[in-house]
Formats: structure tokens, C-alpha cells, sequence
């Protein structure tokens, strides 16, 4: 209940002051990356229920080959400049304001990258905008899928309001001072893998 209250006014508070922003970033993915620009697909949620999930379009629509590192013909500056300060992921705020998301919990994922994994633990809490993957990834540059899945079974061990606030707060500071990642799926097997393990 904690968690959620604190979901609740949280997101309220950030909608609010982000308004301005997210409707001037509204306009320039309208412009700058296409019409409409809105990035809607399905991700997994708590209970394994499947919800509509939306966020910010940082690249032209096209075949989707699984993750971002590998869509690099398809972001121009301006959407790697949102996805470098995730301001891509600010409609966010609605989906935890309504309670489809919480700010720490599990990614939401497609239900096509848990295939063949153990993910029933990782679906009893609502899925988050951050995590222990999360933190991972910034600080590390890269992660696998069963790396990811191991984070979450932790988390969902150890959820609480302090550890949440912990998770958000070293989210900010790694969101700043992250690793950069290596985009270049040639040169990182943990990618690769990834993508033949889907």
C-alpha cells in the first residue's frame, strides 16, 4: 500500500511540473521523428496480464529486429538524444498514475522476449520504469535476458518503499554517470546471444 501511495503522488507531482515538456516533446517526435508520436505496443504486466504500453517514438517505424542497438539506421540525433536522458519513457507517469506500472519493478517486456524463460516471479509485482536490471545496464553498458530475469527474482524478494526509493535514486545518479553502451552488436556476444535466444 506504501508503495503505491507513493506511486501515486509521485507520478501526480512529476505529470504536473513535466506537463510543459511532455507536450513540447510531443510536438518535436511529431516532427523531427514521425506522426503519430507514439510508440504503442503490448508488454507483459503483473499477473501476466498483457497491457497496452506506450512511451515517446525515438525512431521511424520499421522492421523491428528485437532491441535498440540494432536499429541504429532508423534514430537520427534528436532520438538518441530522449533515449540518452529517457525522455522517451515520460508518458510513463500516466501508466503508474493508473497503476498499470510502478516506478521500480521488473521492465515491462514484450511477451516474445520471455519466451522459454521462468518469468512467474517477475509477474507478481507490477513491472517498473526502473530496476536492479536497470542500474545494471547504465553501469555496466550491457545485459543479458537471464542476467535481467535474476535481477528481477531479487527485487521481487526484497520490494519495499526504502528499497524502491534506493533503486530510483541510483537510477538518477547512473542515468548521468552510466557506461556507454556499445552499440555495434558485432562486437558484444551477450548481444548476439540475446537475439538467437529469442
Amino acid at each position: 500500500m506504501a508503495i503505491r501511495i507513493f506511486d501515486i503522488l509521485l507520478s501526480l507531482i512529476l505529470i504536473i511540473v513535466l506537463l510543459p515538456i511532455m507536450l513540447f516533446l510531443l510536438i518535436l517526435c511529431s516532427v523531427l521523428i514521425e506522426f503519430p508520436p507514439f510508440y504503442i505496443s503490448k508488454r507483459v504486466g503483473k499477473g501476466k496480464k498483457e497491457y497496452t504500453h506506450f512511451k515517446f517514438k525515438s525512431m521511424k517505424s520499421g522492421t523491428e529486429l528485437g532491441r535498440v542497438f540494432f536499429e541504429q539506421d532508423r534514430i537520427n540525433r534528436f532520438g538518441r538524444f530522449i533515449r540518452k536522458f529517457h525522455l522517451d519513457e515520460l508518458p510513463e507517469l500516466f501508466l503508474i498514475l493508473i497503476g498499470k506500472m510502478s516506478f521500480v519493478g521488473p521492465r515491462a517486456l514484450p511477451m516474445k522476449l520471455l519466451k522459454d524463460l521462468n518469468y512467474d516471479k517477475r509477474c507478481s509485482v507490477l513491472p517498473g520504469n526502473t530496476c536492479l536490471a536497470q542500474i545494471w545496464l547504465l553501469k555496466k553498458g550491457q545485459l543479458d535476458k537471464h542476467l535481467q530475469i535474476r535481477f528481477d527474482n531479487f527485487y521481487v524478494r526484497k520490494k519495499s518503499l526504502k528499497f524502491n526509493i534506493k533503486i530510483l535514486l541510483a537510477t538518477v545518479y547512473y542515468a548521468f554517470n552510466s557506461k556507454k553502451t556499445n552499440l555495434n552488436p558485432k562486437l558484444n556476444d551477450q548481444r548476439i546471444n540475446f537475439i538467437k535466444q529469442e
